[in-house]
């Protein structure tokens, strides 16, 4: 008999933690599981799913913001398990982690996983407001069986942290497979012959920092007549991006297209990527950029330093857009570092970030028995191996208790 397993997203957006659920249900046998997915109502997400032949199931109530009508959705979620009855509830992020983890304890699910996609405390909130994320991140931990970090630099704060037990703490980097669609907007944008073209696929919010980016952007092409961007998405600060373009006179250099899901044929137009990030988890973004062979230009935070050295891109500090400025001019003017940082990449992520791998590590997960002292699985590149020290051995009792 199939098992049946759910996997709670909040947003039906195709954002990293969504893509994250599309990726490892894609390699789940579909003879051993039969897969459900639930999340907010409409949006690419829940067509991406139906695509699929997966079970999408809407849940209404769902807001990205704290609300009331958390209640509401809290009461949507435990009828959802009540009636299909789960074997498995993997929920994503920090709303559905908090009220997933607490219906699935509730009605006594046989194995409940959360992966992390950062964290909800960050050090720009005020201290009250980080204390509170906290105590819900140690919550949700307390009623969950594993949580699975997909950096190494969040897993350690958070135990060291005390919010949750080394025992149910593994870091599993993200991996996506290669899908080859096409889409005509990038045919269009095809690069000049002599530019450089520098780009992102990024959300136009305050956590990608895209002003500064796009600022930064906007003087280097002043400095350097051999270079030009492309900037994929759309969000909150998308128009005032424009007008900031439009204001310098680099509409024609600074390519703002609009949102478009499928990012592969945009990255064969790149020469290099960049993300300037206030806080990540694990891009997806990085990842697909570095299997393209494409370097990267990150910002200097923990989870990106965990995907880009010295041979495969650039770190430049946070909120610098003078450093920012300088390294993308001398990026221009170095064609062929380009081309040898590029290679290394692919190599390098290829080694850490493993479709199969992430595969296996989280299937262990679903079929793992709670025995004691069982064997640990860390998937952060290479074969499944013992890496950290309990990394995933037995929580040792109800996760409820700990």
């Amino acid at each position: 008999m199939k098992k049946k397993i759910l996997h709670l997203q909040l947003l039906p957006l195709l954002s990293g933690a969504q893509r994250f659920s599309l990726h490892l249900l894609d390699g789940l046998p579909k003879d051993e599981y039969e897969i459900f997915v639930a999340a907010g109502a409409g949006g690419e997400f829940e067509d991406a799913v139906h695509i699929r032949g997966w079970n999408y199931i809407a849940i209404r109530s769902f807001r990205h913001r704290i609300s009331l009508l958390d209640i509401a959705a809290f009461f949507e979620i435990m009828i959802i398990m009540r009636t299909y009855r789960f074997d498995i509830v993997h929920t994503n992020s920090s709303k559905p982690g908090i009220l997933g983890r607490l219906a699935a304890r509730l009605l006594k699910i046989k194995r409940i996983v959360h992966t992390a996609h950062g964290t909800a405390f960050q050090e720009s909130q005020s201290l009250l407001l980080q204390r509170f994320y906290m105590m819900m991140e140690k919550l949700g931990n307390a009623l969950g069986d594993y949580t699975v970090f997909v950096n190494n630099s969040d897993r350690i704060r958070c135990v060291e942290l005390g919010l949750i037990p080394a025992a149910k703490a593994i870091t599993i980097y993200n991996a996506a497979l290669a899908t080859g669609a096409d889409t005509p907007l990038a045919a269009r944008a095809e690069k000049p012959s002599g530019m450089v073209t520098i780009g992102s696929t990024i959300r136009f919010s305050d956590q990608k920092n895209v002003l500064s980016m796009v600022i930064a952007a906007c003087f280097a092409c002043k400095r350097e007549q051999r270079l030009r961007f492309i900037f994929l998405g759309d969000g909150e600060h998308y128009d005032l991006c424009r007008s900031i373009v439009a204001s310098h006179q680099l509409n024609g250099r600074i390519l703002l297209p609009g949102w478009d899901s499928r990012v592969e044929p945009w990255l064969a137009v790149f020469d290099a990527f960049v993300l300037y990030s206030r806080w990540e988890a694990m891009p997806y973004s990085i990842i697909e950029a570095m299997q393209a062979g494409l370097p990267v230009i990150g910002s200097d935070i923990p989870s990106i330093c965990e995907l880009v050295v010295p041979e495969s891109g650039w770190l430049v500090p946070l909120d610098d857009e003078e450093a920012l400025t300088k390294c993308l001019v001398e990026i221009a003017r170095n064609p062929e570092l380009i081309k040898e940082k590029g290679k290394y990449a692919r190599e390098y992520i290829n080694g850490i970030s493993n479709h199969d791998e992430m595969i296996r590590a989280y299937r262990a997960l679903y079929e793992r028995n709670d025995s004691p002292g069982g064997a640990a699985v860390d998937s952060a590149g290479g074969e499944p191996r013992v890496q950290f020290q309990h990394s995933i051995s037995s929580p040792g009792g109800a996760a409820a208790d700990s």
